[in-house]
């Protein structure tokens, strides 16, 4: 066969087997496909899958005498596959099937089982602890991850949670030098623990340097754990009693004098030695009266200075008292604004880098502040600091998009704030936002915003690229998974080798719920349906080109490289099988799955009897 017409051929050939994938992605625009549909239909494809790889590339070079050869290329596709794909699953690319994501989150799952213990032995209170308390109290732990400059919890919070950094980097803030960061913790580092086991109010600031993923325990769970085992509570008793660093954390944290360290120590230990708990930590009481009457004389915060009175309780019950002593700051320039402020008593100063000729401002009890920066999800402009020792009031962002629900006033109020020049000059000067996109945050907020949704600055800034950068990894592992098909029709496509229509069969009938099942799955993370036909149209367009350029690079080879190329093809495309395809079949559609695959097989087979007619 002719250059030209050989590579048009294969082109052509490539894209009629791969003319099932965009086929697939159509199809849910008018059928939702159950778990089961997709699971025979998966297995169906896999066993015709089967057919063509073992009669169109095996059993050629079994007969040639190029087993060798063949088992070899097959064994090196299979090794690229699997690395190939190791990498884009950490990406993301996991998401484009069900099975890949199911044995992405196994293998994590067992991966953080390994990482947990390691880290456990990194911390001193646990070195000790036996593999089966050691297993009860991973059963307790959660992971979560945060983005970066995520702050984690604040200084004079209730601290019931204890953290041990999985993944990233964490960076401790002391309230008596600016909130300065005074350590930088890492992987396995544990930190809260001291105000955790104390029961005390945290003493410094915790924040995210980095993207992290963190095991997390609350009190309630480790409480579980400690009812529920017998060195655990011995090892903690005696930490508790023989720590240098926790006496040096109650006397320079806390200011205690030696009898009161001593006494709040023995006084824990009695708890865990005869209840097995730690200290239950409780805010004060009564202070919904405290906080109505303060609500009722509030004023420098347009959004909430003039609220009406009837919401007084509702807002006054999300409020939490904290108190600071003078001196100590309460957030810096640049951090993150993750919850509004409002003075009880004492003086609070305002220090703004930017206007230090003006002087800076003072605070006086009733006063809001970090309001702006809270609602426009942005950074604090200025830094504030207690004047006096201070009692302040909070008001989390979890806790005021609740308010949003059940505040009609609070909703529309706050959409029209959002339209005032106040809230375009804070963008534009404080926020350094130009104008165009400062008034288009303002149109995009105000258009969708709805009770429990806050606008966010960050999420304005990053939501594309985070989107993109899914989407791109998604399409990668497609890709992956497609390369293998082009190099088998390449490779059977040249000179002296006729067309199967088995292998075109088998190919065909493979990729239809491949592209179905990895459609649906895809739609569900949110990608838009153009997008996704998009990636499928294209994967069809590239499995013709790699057809054809594979025919046109493989043209006179010598049997030994066209049977180590074929084996490259088959190896890659079995593991696909295996690893993907028949393990998804399996979890969607139980123990008929076997049956299916072996009728998909047999079908792909039966067209070996048109190959005659070619």
């Amino acid at each position: 066969m002719a250059f030209d017409n050989l590579l048009y051929f294969a082109f052509f050939i490539g894209i009629i087997s791969a003319a099932s994938l965009p086929l697939g992605a159509l199809t849910t625009l008018i059928w939702t496909p159950s778990d089961r549909s997709i699971a025979w239909l998966m297995a169906f494809g896999a066993g015709a899958l089967l057919s063509a790889v073992t009669i169109d590339l095996f059993a050629p070079a079994v007969r040639s005498g190029m087993f060798v050869p063949a088992a070899i290329g097959a064994i090196i596709g299979s090794l690229i596959y699997l690395a190939l794909n190791h990498q884009l699953n950490q990406k993301g690319g996991f998401l484009r099937k069900t099975a890949t994501t199911i044995q992405y989150f196994r293998s994590r799952q067992k991966k953080h089982q390994r990482e947990f213990f390691q880290s456990l032995n990194r911390v001193p209170l646990f070195q000790e602890l036996p593999d089966n308390e050691r297993a009860l109290l991973l059963k307790q732990i959660k992971i979560v991850t945060y983005p970066a400059n995520t702050v984690l919890y604040h200084h004079s919070d209730i601290q019931n949670r204890l953290f041990i950094i999985q993944k990233g980097q964490i960076k401790l803030r002391d309230p008596n030098f600016n909130l300065k960061t005074f350590i930088e913790l890492s992987r396995f580092d544990a930190f809260g623990r001291m105000a955790f086991f104390t029961s005390l109010p945290n003493a410094t600031l915790a924040q995210a340097q980095t993207d992290v993923t963190l095991w997390e325990i609350d009190r309630d769970a480790f409480n579980t754990v400690l009812a529920n085992t017998t060195i655990l509570p011995e090892i903690l008793v005696q930490y508790m009693k023989s720590s240098t660093e926790l006496v040096h954390y109650l006397k320079s944290r806390h200011q205690m004098s030696t009898a009161q360290i001593n006494g709040h120590i023995k006084a824990i230990c009695q708890l865990i030695e005869t209840q097995h708990h730690l200290p239950t930590t409780q805010e004060q009481p009564n202070l919904l009266p405290l906080a109505i009457k303060r609500l009722e004389s509030t004023h420098r915060f347009e959004l909430f200075g003039d609220c009406h009175k009837e919401t007084h309780p509702i807002i006054a019950n999300r409020l939490h008292l904290h108190t600071l002593r003078a001196g100590q700051a309460i957030f810096s320039n640049k951090s993150d604004a993750d919850r509004l402020y409002l003075l009880e008593s004492g003086s609070v100063e305002l220090i703004d880098p930017m206007k230090k000729q003006e002087g800076n401002g003072f605070l006086q009890p009733g006063d809001y502040f970090g309001g702006m920066a809270f609602v426009v999800g942005g950074q604090h402009a200025s830094s504030a600091v207690a004047n006096t020792d201070i009692t302040f009031w909070i008001l989390e962002k979890a806790d005021f998009l609740e308010l949003l629900n059940q505040v009609d006033p609070s909703h529309s109020k706050l959409k029209s704030y959002l339209k005032t020049e106040h809230v375009h000059q804070y963008l534009t000067k404080e926020q350094h936002l130009p104008e165009n996109k400062a008034q288009r945050w303002v149109n995009q907020s105000v258009k969708h915003l709805l009770p429990g949704h806050l606008p966010s600055l960050a999420e304005f800034s990053h939501h594309l690229n985070q989107h993109k950068a899914a989407y791109m990894a998604i399409w990668l592992g497609i890709l992956l998974d497609g390369i293998p098909e082009s190099l088998m029709i390449g490779s059977h496509m040249t000179d002296g080798h006729m067309l199967s229509m088995s292998l075109l069969a088998g190919l065909f009938l493979s990729n239809y719920p491949e592209a179905l099942s990895s459609s649906a799955s895809m739609r569900e993370q949110g990608i838009p349906f153009k997008k996704v036909l998009m990636a499928w149209t294209l994967l069809m367009v590239l499995t013709g080109i790699g057809a054809g350029v594979g025919s046109i690079v493989l043209a006179g080879a010598t049997h030994t490289t066209f049977a180590l190329i074929g084996g490259l093809a088959a190896g890659a495309m079995l593991t696909v099988i295996a690893e993907t395809m028949l393990p998804e079949a399996y979890v969607k559609g139980g123990s008929i799955i076997g049956f299916v695959t072996l009728l998909g097989f047999l079908t792909a087979a039966s067209f070996k009897g048109f190959d005659t007619m070619l």
